[in-house]
């Protein structure tokens, strides 16, 4: 009976202490992953909590990779054993579900985040409801990422960053559909560099930098020798160079111990390097380092560059030199800035930074704006950015202008140069386009972490311009317009629309010879000059002369006659055939003057009479100028007034003529034919 109790008891107390150990790693589980939570380590507090959760109810065993804990008992003395505050399991769960999306969602791992928001309480956690609509976005689902940020409008009641920021999604996703119907993406094409540039670790692979045709970048990747107290290998930041773009090996800067290092810059020459460092642990506050290329061909130690840039307890990073070496830039949140990162810039000399300055607006704004890039012969910066609208998350950003001059108000360079997750550096070493074969850093084909892609862009050039009359100044509806560039290329004719506007769509080109047809016009040609800063080059309006209509010979049944009604110097349609004659020929024979007399009756003063006759001889001098383009120099007028009538303007008895009076009313034209003079050779 005894042995009965003995064995009894024993089962008992092996059960108990059995259910205290099963307690004790499940409390375990979440004890350490609050811990990695509050370190800011949300890969391990992620797994940590994922185990909490899908353990809670098996055997409490921790596997070897997921670091075991030692059972460590309570020793409690029983009058201080206090009963504990019970918490719902619900409620703990529900916390501990959030706290997975969180992790997850600041690892940018927005796949793995989705499915845990979607779980959260959104009426205990509503910022998961925004988080889990970002999810969504940055997945692409853009329909139900519009319906969810709707439903958060609705339902969040605090007027603060998340309302605002909800409120920017919204105009995201707009911008996000219109970009994917625009036929602009049809001009790109970008692909992921290979495996030996990214590595399949899970690492990050940033900055692109081509300096003398090598390829430098920065790459997260496993370091054995760096293992944390919890028997983790750490990704750890070096910077890679590759010739061959497939296989890349790490550059021999010297490195510090506990440092990350990476995205930098070099000057033209390769000698010299500017590079960012950070912690590995610990808070990651960023400073620019410089090191330089020996005669021995290795690099110096890293000298921290001074305050001027690395200001006292601010990060300052992503640093880049123009192609010019004229100028350093870099990001910093450092005072004296718009709010967060901006853009700053320095005069460069020699390698020597004097002091440098922030870009100001419109580049920097409230928002980050990090990682930019100028491109010297464009006139062109590109800079990322996570405060304006755009595909979501950060985007690159183009803005155009000179240092120390106004800048262009920044435009989203838009899909698929940006996708609806995130890109972070831009590098191109193109001698005149910006968007021909380019580098970008982009977390589009990863769960949680940026991979270098290269990028083409078919350059695509428009000549645009108006045709006009140039006589009226009107525009000119079906004039065809052709042209051959620099290579000897004839393009497509193209017409010009209802307002005289043509389009010319062509590749690259230095400059076009155009021609311009029209029934009832000279033809007329044009010589344009590209400039490759733009894709869409203005030309300035394009001029056609009318041909004269043919005039009819003069002959006796249709003499040379102007006349005027009483007190006009209006030219009268039935007239204007007579001048489109001697138009004629006066076109004919290059050496023909015309002398134009104006005559008027015999009513009147004679001094206003004068005038009148001289304002008719002038009258038919303006339209022969005008319509036909007569040099004035071949043309004279005099006023003759009311003498030498033709007629007589009353009858024997006195009394008035009328038709007298109209035949009186007239000019006259005295032509003579000037001997021409020959050009000697």
């Amino acid at each position: 009976m005894k042995l009965m109790k003995s064995i009894s008891l024993l089962i008992f107390l092996s059960l108990t202490t059995s259910i205290s150990l099963q307690a004790q790693y499940i409390k375990d589980y979440k004890r350490e992953a609050d811990k990695f939570y509050a370190k800011g380590d949300w890969q391990s507090a992620a797994i940590y909590y994922e185990r909490f959760l899908t353990d809670k109810k098996g055997p409490g065993k921790v596997n070897v990779d997921y670091n075991p804990y030692a059972v460590r008992p309570v020793k409690q003395k029983k009058d201080s054993i206090q009963k504990p505050n019970v918490i719902p399991e619900s409620d703990v769960i529900n916390s501990v579900t959030n706290r997975i999306g969180e992790c997850y969602y600041n690892l940018n791992n927005f796949f793995n985040a989705e499915p845990w928001y979607a779980k959260v309480d959104k009426t205990k956690y509503p910022i998961a409801s925004y988080n889990h609509a970002v999810c969504l976005r940055a997945l692409a689902r853009y329909s139900d990422a519009e319906a969810a940020f709707t439903a958060f409008l609705a339902d969040y009641k605090t007027e603060d960053e998340y309302t605002k920021k909800a409120n920017d999604e919204l105009k995201n996703l707009k911008f996000i559909m219109a970009q994917m119907k625009s036929n602009e993406q049809k001009l790109f094409v970008v692909n992921k560099m290979p495996q030996g540039i990214n590595t399949t670790e899970h690492g990050q692979n940033t900055a692109p930098y081509v300096v003398n045709s090598k390829l430098y970048f920065t790459s997260s990747r496993p370091d054995t020798l760096l293992i944390n107290k919890q028997k983790k290998v750490i990704h750890h930041n070096s910077l890679f160079v590759t010739e061959n773009g497939l296989t890349a090996e790490k550059l021999p800067l010297p490195s510090a111990d506990g440092m990350h290092q990476g995205s930098a810059c070099f000057t033209a020459n390769g000698k010299t390097a500017f590079f960012t460092r950070w912690p590995i642990q610990g808070p990651k506050i960023a400073a620019i380092y410089q090191s330089n290329l020996t005669e021995q061909g290795t690099w110096s130690d890293p000298v921290k560059l001074g305050a001027d840039i690395n200001a006292e307890g601010y990060s300052s990073q992503q640093p880049s030199i123009t192609a010019d070496g004229k100028y350093f830039l870099y990001a910093s949140n450092k005072p004296g800035g718009k709010g967060k990162f901006d853009i700053w810039y320095a005069a460069m000399n020699n390698d020597q930074i004097s002091s440098s300055m922030n870009l100001g607006e419109p580049i920097n704004s409230a928002d980050d704006e990090t990682t930019p890039f100028y491109h010297t012969p464009s006139y062109q910066l590109v800079f990322s950015s996570a405060g304006r609208i755009g595909m979501g998350g950060y985007d690159l950003f183009v803005s155009k202008g000179s240092f120390g001059s106004t800048w262009s108000e920044p435009k989203n360079l838009g899909y698929p140069v940006n996708s609806q997750k995130d890109e972070q550096y831009f590098f191109s070493n193109d001698d005149k386009f910006l968007l021909r074969n380019f580098y970008i850093s982009s977390d589009r084909g990863s769960e949680c972490c940026l991979e270098l892609y290269t990028a083409n862009k078919l350059i695509k050039k428009w000549v645009t311009g108006k045709v006009v009359d140039s006589k009226t100044g009107a525009p000119i509806p079906g004039a065809n317009i052709s042209v051959v560039n620099d290579a000897g290329i004839t393009l497509p004719t193209v017409s010009t629309d209802e307002k005289g506007m043509y389009f010319i769509e062509s590749d690259p080109f230095n400059s076009f010879k155009g021609n311009a047809t029209k029934d009832k016009y000279e033809p007329s040609t044009k010589d344009i000059v590209a400039d490759f800063n733009i894709d869409t080059l203005n030309v300035s309006d394009w001029f056609m002369t009318p041909i004269p209509p043919k005039p009819p010979v003069i002959t006796e049944e249709k003499p040379l006659i102007v006349r005027f009604d009483f007190d006009s110097a209006n030219i009268l349609d039935e007239y204007k055939e007579s001048l489109d004659s001697l138009a004629a020929m006066m076109n004919r024979e290059a050496g023909m003057y015309v002398e134009i007399g104006g005559y008027t009756d015999q009513k009147g003063d004679v001094k206003y009479n004068l005038n009148l006759s001289q304002r008719r001889a002038d009258a038919a001098k303006v339209y022969l100028i005008s319509k036909y383009n007569i040099d004035e120099k071949r043309l004279s007028t005099k006023g003759y007034g009311e003498c030498c009538p033709i007629e007589p303007e009353t009858d024997e008895k006195g009394n008035d003529k009328p038709e007298a009076r109209a035949i009186n009313r007239r000019l006259e034209f005295k032509l003579q034919l000037k001997k021409q003079v020959p050009v000697q050779p």
